[in-house]
């Protein structure tokens, strides 16, 4: 009852502040304009990385190379993602400089001829620094491709060397048998494996990139809040405690005046991103609800927690930034699961942004009770230890 009483005393005197209408309310849509407008052509596209250019060049010039240069460029699986451009190595280098290229992939002279006689004779990549993402994975693309030549070049001499010990064959049969292997090798219909991942936990890039920036805006929010009272909260705290208010009861209210706000700007967030976008609830609304008051739980409760920290004003609101930029880069709001791996996957795991996030991916848009439920018992885990702690932490300051 006494934290009630207190959040409701919180919530006064923040209303009060014409200024808070602005930061709490106004602040919040004009980031989701941005969002929206920003992430346009992220949200289209079924992957994180855009479509990049390769110049080629083929200082071989030689029917096998010419043949490698044609698979590459009608490979269905690298059209999505790669155009390849063949060029001389001038203009190879100036699309380089101009970052009109991700790299450059040059076919060294007497190539095949190096194929033929057992003569290691390496393709070279260069890459753009500009770049980096898009030239190490063309960089890993080629490793796979190289892999096919060697195959080659293995069978290539092994029939060169079964001829010369037979001793029954020309060295036009041999160079007929050596090119037909090599065609034969090169002339596959498929360089690479596909393996569909999927990155956006089964739903489209809008529907997750929309639950992202409602989770960041919440948590913006929370952290603004926590500013504008952070002041007032100070001396009403002193106070409080000369006539008895427990630290429950402190906790309790920051926890309900955050819950209350963001509960406020949830409705406007959601408004907005359904107005603005063509989005539709697809899995189950009970749940969906559910879901998103658990989210707004865990995100108070943490907000409860840093204002509970013996810390300066200035402190404690910088503890908060890191936090939530630690929760958008590492916590599934700006890259999916799949692609955090070793300590960051650990990290991932460990953030109140991914539960959150997969929790309403999975009850508004995928109706997926197999994880809808472990999100739910961590969230609620966390609201649980979010608040203890701040307990723990108020008892010791007040000390």
């Amino acid at each position: 009852m006494k934290s009630t009483v207190l959040a409701r005393m919180q919530l006064k005197e923040i209303l009060r502040q014409p200024m808070a209408w602005g930061v709490l309310f106004l602040l919040p849509l004009g980031l989701v304009a941005f969002l929206v407008y920003g992430l346009e052509n992220l949200m289209k596209s079924e992957s994180l990385l855009p479509p990049f250019d390769v110049a080629i060049v083929d200082e071989d010039d030689t029917v096998e190379t010419n043949l490698l240069i044609q698979q590459f460029q009608e490979d269905e699986e690298l059209e999505e993602l790669i155009t390849f451009r063949h060029v001389n190595e001038s203009d190879a280098q100036d699309l380089l400089t101009e970052n009109k290229v991700s790299a450059i992939l040059t076919i060294p002279d007497g190539f095949t001829k190096g194929i033929r006689i057992g003569e290691n004779k390496p393709v070279l990549v260069i890459g753009n620094e500009q770049r980096p993402i898009q030239s190490a994975l063309f960089h890993e693309m080629m490793k796979s491709a190289a892999d096919l030549v060697s195959a080659a070049q293995s069978g290539v001499n092994t029939i060169y060397e079964f001829k010369n010990r037979e001793g029954s064959a020309g060295s036009a049969e041999i160079n007929a048998s050596i090119k037909e292997f090599t065609l034969f090798a090169f002339g596959r219909e498929k360089m690479f494996e596909k393996e569909e991942i999927e990155s956006f936990s089964g739903v489209t890039p809008l529907k997750y990139y929309s639950t992202s920036g409602l989770i960041l805006l919440l948590c913006l929010t929370g952290l603004l809040t926590m500013g504008i009272t952070m002041s007032s909260n100070e001396r009403i705290d002193e106070r409080l405690q000369t006539f008895g208010v427990s630290s429950a009861a402190q906790v309790g209210s920051h926890f309900f005046t955050h819950f209350t706000i963001l509960l406020a700007q949830t409705g406007i967030l959601i408004s907005c991103f359904f107005l603005f976008t063509n989005l539709e609830v697809t899995g189950q609304l009970g749940w969906g609800l559910l879901t998103l008051g658990a989210t707004i739980a865990v995100i108070s409760a943490w907000y409860a927690l840093l204002s509970s920290l013996p810390l300066h004003e200035v402190m404690r609101s910088f503890t908060g930034l890191i936090f939530l930029v630690l929760f958008a880069a590492c916590g599934s709001l700006i890259f999916p699961q799949a692609y955090y791996t070793g300590i960051l996957e650990w990290i991932n795991l460990g953030t109140l942004s991914h539960w959150s996030h997969t929790g309403l991916l999975h009850s508004i848009f995928d109706s997926n009770k197999e994880i809808l439920y472990p999100s739910l018992l961590v969230m609620l885990g966390m609201i649980g230890l979010f608040l203890f702690t701040a307990y723990v932490f108020r008892q010791v300051k007040h000390r």
